[in-house]
This record gives structure tokens, C-alpha cells and sequence, in this order.
């Protein structure tokens, strides 16, 4: 078995997928709803010189990197490229008082923290107080703003062109940190929900996170079908089933933007592979049973 780590999902579906769709971002254009998307070269090229650039910030392998974002595109983007790193993301729920998403990313002793947006890492910072949440700050989505804030800051395009000036300076940058990356190296770690007790924080390795995914193939996922994904990015269910199975059997990843639009994208969409939690599946069942209750017969 040749040696494996998350970044291999991304690299093998990237080597025999190329230039077809991989991650489609609903997005607001002109007053029309669209898809911002992302080929599997793309996802792989982006999580490349975003990892190279994290290293060029001092990150080391075995650092966590705390993330502070919703499912998304640019979630995964930033997820892999921790992983890709050698460093071990741990997402917090945004659904959280934020005094909670501050006590998790102290917990992790994150020495990075990256924010979906410049108020996600206002609202982190305030709550935190005089004790500073980490000594660098990414966000994924807007312009750094420069002096309005007293941690530095970088965009994650900011972070990119980092990494892509570090390896055209040195072409085997990339590569001796892809060497550097062992299977029995942590990869993940994860925050349970809650729903039966406080929170708890695990740690997975890159081995058992490929290992799990190897189902794909034996359920009969392939690159012809859709996913489509809703589930907090910090449940592990969602990192494993939504996010790097679907890397794993080279699936396109569709996102909504709320649970309010789920239903249409469902629709929409029209999934092969879909994971709910049972509330979800429950509710979908009393929905088709009351419109059967009002329409009648065949």
C-alpha cells in the first residue's frame, strides 16, 4: 500500500480529474444565483501554495491552525491546505457564543487562527479580551483592511501569493513538505457536537482519515456523481463523509448557503450521495407524508 495522507486524496482525484468541476460555491451574481467553481486542478493548486505560504509564516508540522468558518468552498480550500501543510486543523462551531468558539481555540494553543470574514475575527478578538487568541490571523473572504486592527492580518489570497513566491524561489518547496508528511501524523482535530455533554476534542491522523474513505469505492461512489453538503465543517462527520470522501471517489461537492435553502438544492442539486442527521431525514419524511395527506390518491 503506497503511503497515503489527506493531501493524496486531493492529489490522486486532481491527477485523473483534472480540468473537470470539483466544488461549486453558490454565489450572488447581477441578482442571479450561480455557482462560483473550482476544478480539481484549481483545488489542488490553491491548497498548494496556500500550505507553502502557512509554512513561510513559521508554521511547523504538528501546529494547529484553528478555522472559524462555516462549510464552504472556501472551507475546504483552507482545511486541506493546513492538512497539506503537516499542520492539524481544528474548526470551531460558528453556531457558538463566541466566549465558547475563544475557550475552544485557547484549548487547541492554535498558533494560527483563520476567520471566514474580517467581523468573524472582530467578534473571536473582543472576546478574548487583553489575551491575544493567537500571533497571526487569516481571513478568507474580503480585503485586509490594514491599521483598523491590532493583530496582523492576511487575506487568503495574500497567504497564496506568499506560497506562490516561496516556490518559485525554491521549485521543491511543495515537495519536501509533502515528504515531510507521515500517515501517523495527526491530522484533524475534532469537536464533537455537544449533544450529549460538553464538548470533546479528538485527535484523528491522516492514516485513519484515508482509511475511512476507502468505503467510497465499495458503495459504489464515483466521479459521475454529485454530493451535496450542509453539516457543520467542525463535526467530523461532515470533514470525513462530506469533505474527504468525496475527494476520495473524485465526487463534484455542491454547497448551500443555510438550511432555509436546502430544500430547493436538494431539488436543484439532485444528489447521489447525501448525509443528514436523523432529525433531518425525519422531518423530510412529515413533509412528503403531509403533502400525500392533502393530495390524496395516486
Amino acid at each position: 500500500m503506497p503511503r497515503r495522507t489527506v493531501y493524496t486524496l486531493l492529489k490522486d482525484a486532481a491527477a485523473e480529474l483534472g480540468d473537470t468541476p470539483a466544488l461549486h460555491q453558490p454565489v450572488q451574481r447581477s441578482g442571479t444565483r450561480t455557482y462560483q467553481t473550482y476544478s480539481w486542478n484549481q483545488f489542488k493548486e490553491i491548497v498548494e501554495a496556500a500550505a507553502c505560504g502557512l509554512r513561510t509564516l513559521g508554521l511547523q508540522k504538528g501546529d494547529v491552525v484553528a478555522i472559524a468558518a462555516d462549510t464552504s468552498a472556501d472551507f475546504y480550500l483552507a482545511d486541506m491546505s493546513v492538512m497539506a501543510a503537516g499542520c492539524i486543523a481544528a474548526a470551531v462551531y460558528l453556531s457558538y457564543p463566541p466566549e465558547d468558539q475563544v475557550h475552544t481555540i485557547r484549548e487547541c494553543d492554535a498558533k494560527l487562527v483563520i476567520a471566514d470574514s474580517l467581523p468573524t475575527m472582530r467578534k473571536l478578538t473582543k472576546a478574548a479580551g487583553d489575551e491575544p487568541l493567537a500571533g497571526q490571523w487569516i481571513v478568507l473572504e474580503g480585503e485586509n483592511e490594514g491599521s483598523q486592527d491590532t493583530v496582523p492580518v492576511l487575506t487568503f489570497a495574500d497567504l497564496r501569493a506568499r506560497g506562490v513566491e516561496a516556490m518559485e524561489q525554491d521549485p521543491q518547496f511543495f515537495a519536501c513538505i509533502e515528504e515531510e508528511v507521515q500517515p501517523e501524523d495527526y491530522a484533524i482535530l475534532y469537536l464533537t457536537s455537544g449533544a450529549t455533554g460538553q464538548p470533546k476534542m479528538a485527535l484523528v491522523t491522516h492514516h485513519a482519515c484515508v482509511s475511512n474513505t476507502d468505503i467510497g469505492p465499495e458503495i459504489g461512489l464515483d466521479s459521475t456523481q454529485r454530493t451535496l453538503v450542509f453539516l457543520p465543517a467542525a463535526h467530523i462527520t461532515q470533514r470525513l463523509a462530506g469533505q474527504l470522501l468525496p475527494i476520495r471517489c473524485g465526487m463534484k461537492v455542491y454547497f448551500t448557503e443555510s438550511l432555509m435553502r436546502l430544500p430547493q438544492d436538494l431539488r436543484t442539486v439532485k444528489p447521489h450521495f447525501f448525509v443528514a442527521p436523523p432529525r433531518l431525514w425525519e422531518r423530510i419524511y412529515t413533509s412528503i407524508c403531509t403533502e400525500v395527506k392533502k393530495k390524496g390518491g395516486a
